[in-house]
């Protein structure tokens, strides 16, 4: 018969009552409580996707630049993920993938339906569609469908939303400006917060609105024009019911569950053309897997 000496079952005896202890008291449990759980989520931001090699630029690519960065993604073994997951994630209720990637294409060009639209469903991905309502309302009102400057129609934004393919955005309705006197959705110069909000309610809105009669969904995300944040916008988006927005900073973001903070103002890596789609994605990659690793 095994016998155990007396100093052991003493001293075991000991250590369990230590650790039961331990863990009743609160400062205990707080010791051994996980982190909250998150991923590195890098966001690539396009525009417009032209055959014309005399207009391609910092917000011009062409069909077959975009055809290899999107093989180049699946093959670095990331997967695009749509808000909705996103949302979910940090609602705690959904999963997201071990490299997921936000793939985006801001304000609403036609080219996304001829070209983009086409080039994600060839890979079974998603993205994001931010659209800015005055183009598309206007080019659906007219006959010109030139791809080089014409905007997606409600009809072309309709198809691409009911195919599961695009997530369409908000990209306020006529408030896309750069310059003065507003510049995005900032505050122009001497304007109350009262004016300055009534202003936001009414653009942003409308654009809702308007999304919401051509796809039968509301949108859920706003992407800032040319990343121009104002403080005051917040509480403007928050009423209006957007859970997630993108603004034009170039990092990776961290997505937490539990903090709706973590999808604000989400950074997004423009894509310019004559740039190799590996020196484009490389660095990016690498910082994303870094801070993962890092964790």
């Amino acid at each position: 018969m095994l016998r155990i000496p007396k100093w052991l079952l003493i001293g075991g005896c000991s250590l369990l009552a230590a650790l039961i202890l331990f863990l009743a008291v609160p400062g205990g449990i707080k010791m051994v409580a996980a982190k909250p759980e998150s991923v590195r989520l890098p966001a690539v931001m396009y525009h417009h996707v032209l055959n014309q090699s005399d207009m391609l630029g910092d917000y011009v690519i062409s069909p077959k630049q975009l055809d290899e960065d999107l093989r180049y993604i699946q093959e670095r073994g990331y997967t695009p993920v749509s808000a909705a997951e996103l949302q979910a994630y940090v609602a705690g209720e959904g999963e997201l993938p071990e490299r997921p990637i936000l793939i985006t294409f801001d304000d609403g060009y036609k080219s996304s339906f001829v070209y983009a639209y086409p080039a994600l469903k060839k890979y079974g991905m998603k993205g994001i569609l931010a659209v800015i309502g005055i183009h598309s309302e206007y080019y659906s009102e007219i006959d010109d469908d030139n791809v080089n400057y014409a905007h997606a129609t409600w009809d072309e934004l309709r198809q691409m939303s009911e195919s599961g393919v695009f997530e369409i955005a908000n990209h306020t309705y006529d408030m896309h400006e750069e310059s003065s006197p507003r510049a995005g959705v900032r505050r122009k110069a001497g304007e109350s917060k009262a004016d300055y909000q009534k202003a936001l309610r009414e653009d942003i809105g409308t654009n809702q609105q308007l999304l919401e009669m051509a796809t039968g969904k509301t949108p859920t995300v706003f992407a800032y024009p040319f990343g121009f944040l104002d403080e005051d916008a917040r509480a403007v988006l928050d009423e209006l019911g957007f859970t997630m927005t993108m603004g034009v900073a170039e990092r990776v973001n961290t997505v937490t569950r539990g903090e709706p903070e973590s999808l604000r103002e989400l950074g997004r890596y423009n894509r310019p053309y004559g740039v190799t789609t590996q020196s484009f994605f490389d660095p990016i990659f690498a910082e994303a897997e870094r801070e993962t690793a890092a964790k």
